[in-house]
């Protein structure tokens, strides 16, 4: 496998030297490559520019491809993009995101957005991505590769992903009324409905948007890790958890677990079973009056822990085991040309971010998961002790709650005297209040029922307040020569004297347009604050808390170059290097307790450094009805330990690969077939994910594809599949992906079969 990703990259890097800029998928029936390198974005610099003069390396997927590709959720398309790592667990967060490399406990590096607002978790950072997403309100997906603090401020540290969402105009199309909708039907009792309806009279338009998406999800009861039975754990396996060979001892253990495992759950009418069923809507609104906006969103998930925890720790939903996380935002923002040359626009949001107090776990604390050990059952040298000082094993049942909001208000202006100078400025202010721990009770509505915290002095919402003022200027002496240089000053306070004070993130580009090439050199810097709950929560395991825990840092230099060889042929290469520092670890700890006793635990630190290299190559073809795409990626991820030596970034492919074709017939019918090649994946002994017991995660490769038929008019038929040969492949656990708590490899979805009706009028 590793001779064949060589084979192919050297493939694409020796065609890159001959021919390729297809950061972008773009609609390949209605846009030819001129249209391609003209084409408007905005995410990289918040003001219009042409895709390929932005000063980042950016991928944009169009509504026509999101259409013809079959993608019937947002997850899906990020397995067919270059430099994304994912894991997915159809557990608390649906899938795990990695951008360029970067191995996190969440999606939380990567700055998620839609229409600006940004939809990362106040409380932990991360982002809440699963199948809520409706894809008919879609216009076009901005992917921002590389820091990009310099306009965003903290936390767009590896990348940004901004949906950008329809105006009336583009659903109903000269008339005053549109629709845009599709529903499916799949595999594990899965459907979906995802309509969008647009209406414009006047300069006034209204665009109102919703889906609903339920699942069973696939079965994992056929894999050991899920399948609720106790077989596995025999007297072997007792005496290496406990550590100890007494007979006794192990015996006493197995009789507890099978009490409690089966006879207890009974008492309450429940057989420990795998279900993992999924319960998500959204809903999207959008008021456009003149230059004036006001839109509206909220959503809830409601899923299961999936494959994240292995049976011998958790209960499914149907059992109440399930996670709701709630996030809603309303946001305003008026835009408007005042001279020939500057234009102003001020944005506003306020978001609300909380986990439902529905949000419920069946815990197992037991002796064959460990959460029990042999001091729970012997004395120091051995000997059971008597019944009453025994513990024995039990389920835990609680009930989570959290509740933050931000207000946030962006006013900038872009000032262009001339077709060679422009200069943007704006000014941003935040006010949040922010959770810092969890909130718990063992009573349903732990926002009521939870006994009051003590460990967080000051109470458990923490007040922020943050400042940021952003400039980019773009000076382009020589028509085909254009330099860009930016900064970005941020300063936060939280309650009296915390936060991480003031940053500084420079940016700086060179962009070279001779003919039909575009060569850029870029450099940038980014900082990540960390989360709420990295900076107070604290466990059993981690009793210190860091409220003054400095943020991470990155400085990043890429060269892009890109070829548009013909009016069908285009070709890109990206190589970059980033170095991270104060990347935040778990560090061993003493401190004095109330009571003057010295405590060793661990706490949160910037303690670690990464260096992290790669290249992503794309190419994009399109031939009169036939259209192909190909993109390549390798990527070299390691952090440096403080003797200079490296340890390999755990869970990221050295070499992945993503291959497209799409073809139209006879006007009516359209066939997609696309591939995913990923390498393997090192984990385990000798990487940052030490704890897994497998060393590797095997390589694999998947077919997807989609047929779409136009039955009459404006409605179309639609046959998905993902995996169509139904390879069984696995990706890595999440987390710290230990084999324990955390499952170590997580089984990939079998054959997936979809019919969907699609509606555009």
């Amino acid at each position: 496998m590793k001779k064949i990703f060589f084979i192919i990259g050297l493939v694409f890097f020796s065609f890159n030297l001959f021919s390729q800029v297809d950061s972008s998928n773009i609609n390949l029936f209605d846009m030819n490559l001129e249209d391609l390198m003209n084409l408007k974005i905005s995410s990289v610099s918040k003001a219009d520019e042409e895709l390929f003069e932005a000063p980042q390396t950016i991928i944009v997927i169009t509504q026509d491809e999101i259409f013809k590709r079959g993608y019937t959720d947002l997850e899906q398309v990020f397995h067919d993009l270059p430099g994304f790592d994912i894991s997915r667990g159809n557990g608390t967060q649906y899938s795990q995101i990695y951008q360029r490399g970067y191995r996190s406990n969440n999606t939380e590096r990567t700055s998620f957005q839609i229409d600006g607002v940004e939809e990362n978790d106040l409380w932990s950072n991360s982002v809440w991505l699963s199948r809520q997403y409706p894809l008919s309100n879609i216009k076009r997906i901005e992917i921002i590769y590389g820091p990009a603090s310099t306009m965003y401020g903290a936390n767009a540290f590896v990348g940004v992903v901004n949906i950008v969402t329809k105006d009336a105009e583009d659903i109903v199309k000269g008339k005053s009324f549109g629709v845009n909708a599709s529903g499916g039907y799949g595999n594990w009792n899965t459907w979906y409905s995802d309509v969008t309806i647009a209406g414009k009279y006047n300069n006034a338009s209204l665009v109102l948007t919703g889906r609903i998406f339920r699942s069973d999800e696939m079965d994992l009861s056929g894999y050991n890790d899920w399948d609720y039975n106790l077989d596995n754990y025999d007297e072997n396996y007792y005496s290496g958890i406990l550590g100890t060979t007494n007979q006794d001892i192990i015996l006493q253990a197995m009789q507890y677990d099978n009490n409690a495992y089966f006879n207890d759950l009974k008492l309450n009418g429940i057989v420990p079973t795998y279900s993992n069923n999924t319960n998500d809507w959204l809903i999207n609104a959008k008021l456009k009056i003149s230059d004036f906006t006001i839109g509206y969103q909220i959503f809830k998930r409601e899923e299961g822990y999936g494959a994240w925890y292995r049976d011998d720790f958790e209960l499914g939903p149907k059992n109440g085991g399930v996670w709701t996380p709630i996030n809603s935002f309303l946001y305003t923002k008026y835009t408007k040309q005042i001279t020939e040359n500057i234009s102003f626009t001020n944005f506003n949001s306020f978001k609300v971010h909380k986990l439902d107090g529905s949000c419920e776990e069946y815990y197992y604390i037991g002796y064959l998961n460990g959460e029990l050990g042999l001091s729970d059952i012997a004395d120091s040298i051995g000997n059971i002790l008597p019944d009453s000082l025994q513990t024995r094993s039990y389920w835990w049942r609680g009930w989570y709650h959290t509740y933050s909001q931000q207000l946030r208000s962006e006013s900038r202006m872009n000032y262009t005297p001339s077709k060679n100078f422009n200069l943007i400025i704006g000014f941003q202010y935040r006010a949040s209040l922010i959770q810092g721990q969890y909130v718990v009770s063992e009573e349903p509505n732990p926002e009521q029922t939870a006994p009051p915290l003590e460990t967080l002095l000051g109470g458990n919402h923490f007040f922020s307040r943050d400042l940021g003022g952003f400039f980019q200027a773009k000076y382009s002496p020589l028509k085909n020569l254009s330099f860009v240089i930016g900064g970005r000053i941020d300063n936060n306070k939280i309650r009296v004297n915390q936060g991480y004070k003031t940053q500084f993130n420079p940016k700086a580009a060179i962009i070279f347009k001779p003919n039909t090439m575009v060569l850029k050199a870029i450099y940038s810097e980014a900082f990540m604050d960390a989360g709420y709950w990295t900076k107070y929560g604290t466990t059993p395991a981690r009793l210190l808390n860091n409220p003054n825990l400095e943020p991470e840092k990155v400085k990043n230099i890429e060269f892009v170059w890109g070829w548009k060889l013909n009016y069908y042929l285009y070709t890109e290469i990206t190589a970059y290097r980033a170095f991270y520092n104060g990347t935040v670890g778990t560090a061993s700890v003493t401190f004095n307790d109330p009571d003057g006793n010295i405590v060793n635990t661990t706490q949160h630190q910037a303690i670690g450094k990464l260096n992290i290299q790669g290249i992503q190559s794309r190419i994009l073809l399109k031939l009169k009805t036939y259209s192909f795409y190909a993109n390549y990626t390798f990527t070299n991820p390691y952090k440096i330990n403080e003797d200079n030596s490296k340890t390999r970034i755990g869970d990221i492919a050295s070499h992945s690969a993503n291959f497209g074709i799409n073809a139209l017939f006879f006007s009516k019918l359209n066939l997609n077939l696309r591939m995913n090649i990923v390498g393997e994946k090192l984990t385990g002994e000798n990487t940052t994910i030490s704890n897994n017991p497998y060393d590797k995660i095997d390589p694999y490769w998947i077919l997807n594809g989609a047929i779409t038929y136009n039955i009459f008019r404006n409605m179309f038929l639609q046959i998905s599949s993902e995996n169509i040969f139904n390879t069984e492949y696995f990706s890595p656990g999440v987390r710290s992906a230990n084999g324990t708590y955390y499952a170590a490899k997580i089984p990939q979805n079998e054959r997936m079969i979809r019919g969907s009706l699609i509606i555009k009028m």
